[in-house]
């Protein structure tokens, strides 16, 4: 492991990380969103199937239409009929936006643009270490204002019910993490990203998911400002702290007093905000965000490197390519020694018509070679003997031999 520094920390902008890969494309995530949509509606649906013949069972609702008919009420009724201390309610609210990290996770797979660990953080994937220490940074800034406000200033405290069933507490105790989790890796993660390799501005990216992260919750006017607000927190802390644990903290602090205190009686949840209280969320939003940035230049919560992504992407990326540029050089000399052997071949069958001929015009021109061979079909012998004498007697030397 190793820690940013002022040398590389412009390297690790997590808004923008995307870009940063070899294998980026800009039309790459629209692929991985396509897919991922694709994935996330087929799980949806077969929960939806697996929960309505589970819930037929228990009830004895063998058509499943009762089931079903709840489903619609429930989620037509926006947070007005929200109620965690249902455990149906909690696999169908909850559950169905867990899904989305295993859908994300599948479509960056066969995708293949970049690994599920680049969209947890620009860190080298989820810090357990730096989720666990932003928690109680969150609950002390967001967790106990709920807290103080809903207990002591609206009395909640009067209304004190424990509705939880056992099931119901621990359905909601694993999937609200997850809920949270899953929609910030959408939001924070997949589309902050996305806009921020786009148009690598962070800032506008970061203004951008909050709009749709917003447009995605069933407030009213008010309330959606204060969600925008929110997304807009969650995403500049995501930024200074270089991932989605940091995020994810103060979003699962957030909704899981909410739901804890609702599940004890002390508690409502409403689809209608008022003023007040969309400037108590722009508030808490103002005031983690301002905790996180300083955090990050105090202290090395956000520095610790697990894994550089960028690097072993890019490095893998490189030596595919230095293997393929290999296997074409070796193509190519291997084509270009065929060639000379060619030529060289070439060059001797040349060579060897010109012996020919030259063979040819001289058996025409010498008497002695003027033997009929074609009838014996042999090579005639030479009396070397005879021609060396005579050659010897003419020219005064003597050959032996």
């Amino acid at each position: 492991m190793y820690y940013i520094d002022e040398t590389n920390a412009r390297q690790h902008v997590y808004p923008t990380y995307g870009r940063q890969f070899a294998s980026y494309r800009w039309y790459k995530p629209i692929f991985t969103g396509a897919l991922f949509a694709a994935i996330y509606i087929a799980l949806t649906l077969g929960g939806i199937m697996a929960v309505t013949i589970g819930a037929g069972v228990a009830t004895g609702d063998t058509t499943g239409t009762y089931t079903f008919n709840k489903m619609l009420e429930i989620v037509s009724g926006g947070y007005d009929t929200m109620d965690m201390s249902d455990p149906f309610q909690s696999v169908l609210q909850l559950g169905s936006l867990a899904i989305a990290i295993p859908s994300l996770w599948l479509a960056t797979l066969i995708v293949r643009d970049r690994p599920m660990s680049s969209y947890s953080s620009s860190r080298g994937g989820w810090s357990h270490k730096v989720f666990w220490k932003c928690v109680p940074v969150a609950f002390i800034i967001n967790g106990l204002p709920i807290i103080i406000n809903d207990v002591i200033i609206e009395k909640g405290y009067q209304n004190f019910t424990v509705k939880f069933t056992v099931l119901s507490f621990i359905l909601l105790t694993i999937l609200g993490p997850l809920q949270c989790i899953a929609e910030e890796y959408m939001f924070r993660g997949f589309i902050m990203q996305t806009f921020g390799s786009w148009v690598r501005i962070p800032v506008i990216a970061v203004i951008l998911q909050a709009l749709i992260f917003a447009a995605g919750h069933p407030y009213n006017r008010i309330g959606q400002i204060a969600v925008a607000a929110s997304g807009a927190a969650f995403a500049l802390s995501a930024w200074f702290g270089r991932g989605l644990e940091v995020s994810a903290a103060l979003h699962v602090v957030n909704n899981m007093t909410i739901f804890y205190l609702q599940g004890l009686g002390m508690a409502t949840v409403s689809s209608n905000t008022s003023v007040s209280g969309m400037l108590i969320d722009i508030g808490i939003a103002v005031v983690y965000v301002a905790v996180i940035f300083w955090l990050s230049k105090k202290t090395k919560w956000f520095d610790e490197v697990r894994k550089d992504d960028v690097a072993r992407v890019n490095a893998r990326i490189a030596e595919k390519k230095a293997k393929k540029a290999a296997k074409k050089a070796a193509r190519a000399a291997k084509k270009a020694g065929t060639t000379v052997f060619e030529v060289a071949g070439n060059a001797g069958s040349a060579a060897a018509d010109a012996v020919s001929e030259r063979v040819e015009s001289i058996t025409e021109a010498s008497p002695q070679a003027a033997y009929d061979t074609d009838a014996a079909d042999v090579v005639p012998e030479f009396d070397y003997t005879r021609s060396t004498e005579g050659r010897s007697a003419e020219g005064g030397k003597h050959f032996k031999h």
